[in-house]
């Protein structure tokens, strides 16, 4: 017997087809969304960490810092003339001395020494303008402070700019301004975690497409299976039966299935192979 193929088949093959599509392709983009969202949450805490880490170096070089007049390395520093002009109370070559020295500590681009919105001493790389830095804390408060600053000096970049209360005898309120580029630093966790999502995204390209070529081989064979045996196979048996009993070759009787869907189908036709066979008689 020939199967059917009409063009109803067609289109609900083509459309459960593209249901089955949309709806892998709605996973695989909720998922791959979901692992880019955790990717940024992940670089951003690594970010974070960086941050954290650099203010709590200056907390602890800060604190090791004040003490830095009783040290005898750096007491044998100091020449004789820097000290006669500290106990003439000309602290000027002292503050040059000390922004001089810890720019290389805490590997800044920039070290200043503030008081009363006036920079009183300075120490920073060729190239940088001193007017465009700040000359103030963003708050008024004993604790360090910092800021990220995604440009400076004309360059684009992630510069960690810190504030580092650093009152001395005679001196209150004022503090020295750090600036730490850590642009290189920043770009390489940014790096890494692009890499991680462009790694991500092709794996998941590769398994939608495989997932969406393996989901649509089944449904065209699962769906034409089913619909053969449970739909157009029976109608086509129905179809064959009405076909033999119009032409007088059926012999037997229709089968009616009560729990059919289409028992109505068999009741009508064994009606009409009741019909048929009684319009034989009279023709007899």
């Amino acid at each position: 017997m020939k199967e059917r193929g009409g063009h109803e088949m067609r289109n609900f093959l083509l459309l459960v087809s593209v249901l089955v599509v949309v709806l892998i392709a709605a996973v695989i983009l909720y998922t791959t969304f979901d692992s880019i969202n955790r990717i940024n949450q992940d670089a951003e805490r690594e970010k974070d960490n960086v941050e954290q880490s650099l203010a709590d170096f200056y907390v602890e070089s800060t604190n090791a810092s004040m003490g830095m007049n009783r040290n005898p390395v750096i007491v044998d520093s100091m020449n004789p003339a820097m000290m006669e002009s500290l106990v003439e109370g000309d602290i000027a070559p002292m503050l040059d001395f000390l922004t001089a020295l810890l720019r290389p500590v805490y590997t800044a681009e920039y070290v200043a020494y503030i008081y009363q919105g006036e920079i009183m001493a300075s120490s920073l790389d060729e190239g940088i303008d001193e007017s465009e830095l700040p000359t103030a804390m963003p708050e008024e408060t004993d604790e360090i402070q910092y800021e990220i600053l995604k440009e400076f000096n004309g360059e684009e970049g992630y510069f960690f700019s810190v504030y580092l209360p650093f009152s001395m005898p005679g001196i209150k309120g004022a503090f020295m301004n750090l600036l730490i580029d850590r642009t290189e630093q920043i770009e390489a966790i940014d790096n890494v975690y692009e890499e991680e999502k462009s790694s991500l995204i092709t794996r998941q390209i590769i398994i939608g497409v495989v997932a969406i070529v393996v989901a649509l081989l089944l449904t065209l064979l699962g769906v034409r299976y089913l619909a053969r045996r449970y739909i157009t196979g029976p109608i086509d048996r129905l179809a064959a039966v009405s076909h033999s009993i119009m032409d007088g070759t059926f012999e037997g009787d229709v089968d009616v299935v009560e729990d059919s869907d289409y028992v109505d189908i068999q009741r009508l036709l064994q009606s009409g192979k009741v019909l048929m066979d009684k319009m034989g008689e009279v023709e007899e």
